[in-house]
């Protein structure tokens, strides 16, 4: 049986994925985005602490696709449909999934609906959770999900991501799973704001439930268990992404709290920050599900320069008292 797995996207996390897992194949073929970015990248990612194995191939093309048993998308979601378009003649019955957090930018749909419209001969897998890069290319002890409807597809890709380290869990419900991998990005952008105001453990605990809990009134809307937001892709991811600076999303709140423009932000983290590119889309899906998620609207208007940083904060306490 061929012993090689494919992943598309060499940013810090298919990187990350590809030191962790090389210990169990013969070869990882690692895809960059172009050749320029193959031969920059080097023999380690400037993010991570540990070099490349030599059992990880890097280039570009997409050929070595058909040498794997197994393919995983690795990109920002915003590049999710073009690599499902550059796959999809070759792809045949190999199986794949992606780890990609996110919406598809032009539908405004979560990604196994992108996915289903792309590959109607494969069942559709997310593999997600409360994971930094840095600590998985360190081998410090975590845990993940992998969802899919499927019971084959996602039992195949949980013994595929499992290691001595990283513990993978299975779970059904694919929505879930994904709304909260998306939510979480633009809630740590409100934590970050919190903590570059100065604001303390209270305020950061109090982030966490209420965001959780708007999380969850939007997957639950969209068809999701609400007992998946109390697991690794919920709560668990929610608290690593606001808790620690190792998230963009955390930083990237941090800078807007120094009350600068989101794109002077965005500039200085210098950094894919989902949560922000994720904003106009959980509030559309929210107004459409008739939902209310108030902490990421006033996110939302922080970072379009309708409001400052304490302003929002204001607006947010002084609203009316509601059941919890």
């Amino acid at each position: 049986m061929n012993n090689s797995l494919t992943i598309i996207g060499a940013g810090a996390w298919g990187s990350a994925l590809a030191i962790a897992l090389s210990d169990k194949f013969d070869t990882i073929y690692l895809i960059t985005r172009d050749e320029q970015y193959s031969e920059n990248i080097g023999s380690q990612h400037p993010a991570l602490s540990k070099p490349f194995s030599p059992n990880i191939k890097i280039g570009s093309s997409y050929k070595v696709i058909q040498k794997s048993m197994a393919v995983l998308i690795a990109t920002p979601s915003s590049s999710f449909l073009d690599v499902l378009k550059k796959i999809k003649d070759d792809i045949n019955q190999i199986p794949l999934a992606w780890v990609s957090k996110g919406f598809d930018p032009d539908s405004g749909s979560l990604l196994h609906e992108t996915f289903n419209q792309q590959l109607t001969s494969h069942y559709p897998c997310v593999i997600s959770g409360p994971t930094f890069a840095a600590e998985i290319v360190e081998k410090k002890p975590a845990a993940i999900v992998v969802a899919s409807i499927d019971k084959n597809t996602r039992e195949f890709w949980s013994n595929i991501i499992q290691t001595k380290t990283l513990r993978a869990y299975t779970n059904s419900d694919i929505v879930g799973v994904q709304v909260g991998g998306s939510v979480k990005n633009v809630l740590a952008i409100a934590a970050g704001i919190a903590n570059g105001l100065g604001f303390g453990a209270n305020t950061q605990a109090a982030l966490i439930t209420r965001g959780l809990a708007e999380m969850t009134r939007l997957g639950v809307a969209l068809g999701a268990d609400k007992l998946t937001f109390q697991g690794l892709s919920g709560l668990g991811d929610l608290v690593l992404t606001c808790s620690d600076d190792l998230s963009r999303n955390r930083r990237f709140g941090k800078e807007l709290a120094k009350d600068i423009p989101s794109e002077i932000a965005l500039k200085n983290i210098n950094a894919t920050v989902e949560g922000f590119k994720a904003l106009q889309l959980v509030l559309k899906l929210a107004d459409k599900c008739k939902v209310e998620m108030p902490i990421c609207e006033h996110v939302y208007k922080v970072t379009q320069g309708e409001i400052t940083p304490k302003e929002a904060v204001t607006e947010l306490l002084l609203r009316k008292p509601s059941d919890e």
